[in-house]
Parts: structure tokens; C-alpha cells; sequence
């Protein structure tokens, strides 16, 4: 279901064109070649057969001037780094805005050297001082968010409300920003983004005075 609706999505732009899309990547290199195209989108959650990682390796491997853009609801720093590593292009989570995620393509379908664009997460080797302590932390852009819609202290249903994403999506966020902070609940994620940010302000502090 979400992968004829995001083809409906790209179907509507003027500037771009599906030429085709499979269910597996078990003939992903026999279509690529038949039917040539300059981005392929690839979920990493493809089922029993070759996974999305692999695929996405192979895809490099045949077709180096073909950019990979990998679609997948798990934003962790372990599987962006393996997207970088088997040579994806972009790294997009899949509760991105349409918007978001057609400008990515767009961006990636520009002449020129590859670029790279791995959206919705932090970058270690670009981390600034300047940077929040949540990022720090390895939590992605929405997983900030989250955090920040449950310090004022909404639920799940309401945060995916305001996010503009399903239930299901928001526990998964939730659960990650858990794990990320090493805490067992709402209350201790809270607590601890307090007590960073307290900490973090008073580092800033000029000591000469």
C-alpha cells in the first residue's frame, strides 16, 4: 500500500517519471537493466528475499551512476550508517511530509556529482557545540519532536495528531527515544531532558564571574 501510494505521488509530478516498480528486488537488476532510470527508491524491509541493504549494494555495484534512496520507518544511527556504507544516496524516513520527500528526489535527480542527502537524522561528523543535547544523544529531527510534544505532556494519540502521523508510528518514536536516553519511561525521558538542558546551561555560564 505504500508503495503504490508513494508511486501515486510521483505520477503527479510533471518533472518526474515512474517507470516501473516491484514488490521484491529479486528482479531489481534484471529491470534496472531493461528499463535504465536515474533514482531508485528501496525500502529496506523487502520480506524474505534479498534484503534492502543488499540490494541496495548491488544496485552501486551495476550501476554506479544510479542514486538509492532508502525508505524505511527505523531511524537508527546503526542503519543510517549502514546505508552510507552500502552506498545509498539518501536515507528518508517514511512519515516524511510528500513534500519532503519529492524535493529529495528532485535534489538527488540534478546533473552533476551525487549528492548526498540523509534526511531526518544527526550527522556525528557534523555535530557543532552549538548543537541540542537530544541530538547529541543520536535522536533523530522527529524523534526531537516527539520528545518535545511529550515534555508537554500529550499522548501518543494526540502527538500523532499533531505530527500528522499514525499511532503505530508514534510508539515506535517513542520506544526509540527511550532507548536513545536509556530510560524506562515517559517520566525519565522528561527528567532527563531537563536535567541535560539545566546541565548543558550551565556549562555555558562565563566563569569569570
Amino acid at each position: 500500500m505504500f508503495r503504490l501510494g508513494l508511486r501515486g505521488t510521483f505520477d503527479r509530478q510533471r518533472d518526474l517519471k515512474v517507470v516501473w516498480d516491484l514488490g521484491s528486488a529479486t528482479k531489481l537488476l534484471e529491470t534496472l537493466a531493461a528499463a535504465p532510470v536515474d533514482i531508485v527508491l528501496m525500502d529496506l524491509d523487502l520480506g524474505p528475499s534479498i534484503g534492502g541493504l543488499a540490494a541496495t549494494r548491488a544496485v552501486r555495484l551495476a550501476h554506479p551512476a544510479v542514486r538509492v534512496i532508502v525508505l524505511t520507518a527505523s531511524l537508527d544511527t546503526e542503519t543510517i550508517a549502514a546505508s552510507r556504507k552500502a552506498g545509498a544516496s539518501a536515507y528518508l524516513a517514511k512519515d516524511l511530509p510528500v513534500a519532503e520527500m519529492v524535493a529529495a528526489v528532485r535534489r538527488l535527480a540534478t546533473p552533476g556529482p551525487i549528492r548526498r542527502v540523509f534526511g531526518d537524522q544527526l550527522n556525528a561528523d557534523t555535530a557543532t557545540a552549538g548543537t541540542t543535547w537530544s541530538a547529541l544523544r543520536g535522536l533523530t529531527r522527529r524523534e526531537q519532536e516527539v520528545l518535545a510534544e511529550l515534555k508537554r505532556g500529550r499522548t501518543n494519540r494526540e502527538i500523532a495528531s499533531r505530527l500528522g502521523v499514525s499511532v503505530t508510528t508514534v510508539n515506535k518514536h517513542v520506544q526509540h527515544v527511550l532507548n536513545k536516553l536509556h530510560v524506562r519511561n515517559r517520566g525519565q525521558a522528561v527528567a532527563r531532558m531537563h536535567a541535560e538542558s539545566a546541565h548543558r546551561a550551565f556549562d555555558g555560564v562565563d566563569a569569570r564571574r
